[in-house]
């Protein structure tokens, strides 16, 4: 009796587990297919933006060929016939404002006036008219505001020319535009339906003109400098037996740091190598105004030094000279003590032959003991690693600070003063950024955030980026700290990533970023970044694509241990940043920017 009794029980709950079972194959069903679809939306999406580039790039092409012949007919091919740009009006530049010789002017919209193909016409030739010659033209989406695959987007251009004008002078422009485009079946795809001028705070549309350059190139060869730069054959992936997880680091390897090594009163040059590093002391200036360099490599003691990326020359042992110290990634770094202006290897001896992916290195006094000490940036593991998560890697291996001890030795302090950030980290410097004193460190790691160190004065130190206004996420490359407004606070200056393809950051691509980590084992695995990135942004985690490649940042100094980020300089467009650093160019008593860029053409030599 009692079975009989549990029987429609029984019945019940397993007509509930099946109904349970149904709906989470439903349910499955429908998210496999909905995935399936935001799939192909996406890949139509990037399928659309590649076309687009292709047909800017196409501009640009004609744009040149526009100028040679000074005739823009072919160049109103690019636009719809039934172009119509309402209060559009002209565009012109304004006067020039001299700055130390560069004649600086903007580019404004000058009226409301609406435009169609002869008005457009019109300023295509008078903009031409202005250049004799183009050297480049880099003609790119800035962001894609819309797109609607196949049919028709709205997008801000980024243009870009160097070239010669009418006056003999190097100029370049730079143009910011919003386009509102419409696929077409003719050979460029798309075209212009419409356009405005962009124009706020943090928009430059400028040109740049100067009669002569403000740097004189010399060939170095001239000047005995027969240096070739060669990467690290152990981080060659075409050479044999060589594998690497992460294979971009082949390019990483190299640098170079100047420093009168002899005190002679003549700055010297180290260039660091994958291969052979080399010193060239310098040998003096003719009459006629003629730089000379010696190759003393062999002479001091420094031959063989491979696998090299930073080399800092700093009085390591108090007594007068300047002793080197070379970091160096996937073999020992080395410390090298100057005697008789020859350098001694003490790297065992001092406690400096530290083995690991250094790259960066910066020199403090963080104890204020007299003795300098050094802190080493640390990247991750390339051969068996990459860095996860694309703008919060955090599978780096710990920065290092070593505290220099009396000058005859050094220790690792890295636990104790609470430094050893785990990014893959590129860059480090430092300075004192709150006035106390006390030399503060900085951090910028690539694929993911800055950091800042404030030293505490105790022998430890607080990490303060996210209160500091300065995480600054992004692939970085550099950071320099100096006072760039000259109100006698230290200011921050970093290089990151400004990517033509930023639109490749935005919320479609970001969200087939997220649908493919939920099919994957990186759910899981970086589940606890997710959470830090989700915290450390308040929420705003989607707004990382587009931060991410943004570019160069500055950030002043606001008194009170934060920054404001000074979008206004327009110091941010550098291109794909390296190295950045902070002088004076122009002996003006203020200090300027350089800031290294570029990258290496693909084996694809369409790509983007």
């Amino acid at each position: 009796m009692k079975v009989l009794e549990h029987k429609p029980r029984l019945r019940k709950i397993c007509v509930r587990c099946v109904a349970i079972l149904a709906s989470l194959a439903v349910l499955f069903v429908g998210v496999f297919f909905w995935l399936g679809h935001e799939d192909k939306q996406y890949s139509e999406f990037l399928k659309s933006g590649a076309n687009i580039n292709k047909f800017l790039k196409a501009y640009g092409n004609e744009m040149k060929a526009a100028v040679a012949s000074q005739d823009p007919e072919n160049l109103l091919g690019f636009y719809a016939e039934s172009y119509h740009s309402p209060k559009r009006g002209a565009w012109k530049l304004g006067e020039a404002v001299d700055v130390n010789g560069v004649a600086h002017s903007v580019l404004n919209k000058t009226d409301d006036a609406d435009f169609r193909q002869d008005e457009l016409r019109a300023e295509l030739a008078s903009y031409i008219s202005g250049l004799t010659s183009v050297e480049r033209i880099a003609c790119k989406i800035n962001l894609a505001e819309e797109i609607a695959p196949g049919d028709s987007a709205r997008i801000t251009v980024k243009f870009v020319l160097d070239g010669i004008d009418t006056q003999g002078r190097v100029m370049q422009d730079r143009f910011f535009y919003r386009w509102w485009l419409s696929s077409t079946e003719s050979e460029h795809g798309w075209e212009v339906l419409k356009e405005e001028l962009l124009q706020d705070a943090e928009i430059a549309n400028t040109r740049d003109a100067s009669p002569k350059v403000g740097f004189e190139r010399l060939n170095p060869a001239d000047a005995g400098i027969d240096f070739v730069h060669r990467r690290d054959p152990n981080l060659d992936p075409d050479a044999p037996g060589v594998q690497l997880k992460f294979a971009v680091i082949q390019h990483a390897s190299g640098g170079v740091t100047t420093s009168d090594y002899n005190d002679d009163g003549l700055t010297d040059i180290l260039f660091l190598d994958g291969v052979e590093s080399r010193l060239y002391q310098h040998a003096g200036i003719s009459g006629s105004g003629a730089v000379s360099f010696k190759d003393v490599t062999a002479e001091v003691n420094l031959a063989g030094i491979g696998r090299a990326h930073c080399g800092l020359f700093a009085d390591f042992d108090n007594d007068g000279d300047k002793d080197l110290f070379v970091s160096r990634y996937g073999v020992s770094s080395q410390l090298y003590v100057n005697e008789d202006n020859k350098f001694v290897d003490r790297s065992a001896e001092w406690g400096m032959d530290f083995l690991g992916p250094s790259v960066s290195a910066t020199c403090l006094d963080y104890d204020r003991d007299g003795y300098p000490d050094i802190y080493l940036a640390v990247n991750g593991d390339a051969v068996n690693e990459v860095p996860r998560v694309p703008f919060f890697a955090r599978n780096g291996e710990p920065n290092r600070l070593f505290r220099n001890i009396d000058g005859k030795s050094f220790e690792d302090v890295t636990e104790k003063a609470g430094v050893g950030d785990i990014g893959w980290s590129l860059a480090v410097c430092s300075g004192d950024l709150n006035g106390d004193g006390w030399t503060d460190l900085g951090v910028a790691n690539d694929f993911g955030r800055k950091n800042i160190y404030l030293n505490k004065g105790d022998g430890t130190f607080s990490e303060i980026a996210k209160k500091a206004g300065t995480l600054d996420f992004s692939g970085g490359m550099g950071i320099a700290f100096g006072d760039i407004n000259n109100d006698g606070r230290v200011d921050i200056y970093t290089s990151n990533i400004y990517s033509n393809q930023r639109w490749l950051g935005e919320k479609a691509a970001l969200m087939q970023y997220v649908r493919n980590t939920v099919r994957s084992k990186w759910l899981f695995k970086d589940f606890s970044e997710f959470a830090d990135i989700y915290r450390i942004t308040d929420g705003n985690w989607q707004a990382l694509g587009k931060m991410a490649g943004e570019g160069n940042s500055m950030f002043l100094n606001n008194g009170d241990e934060t920054f404001r980020e000074a979008r206004e300089s327009c110091t941010n467009r550098a291109g794909w940043g390296w190295a950045v650093a902070l002088f004076d160019a122009d002996n003006d008593a203020d200090l300027d920017i350089y800031a290294a860029n570029g990258w290496i053409t693909g084996k694809k030599q369409d790509d983007l």
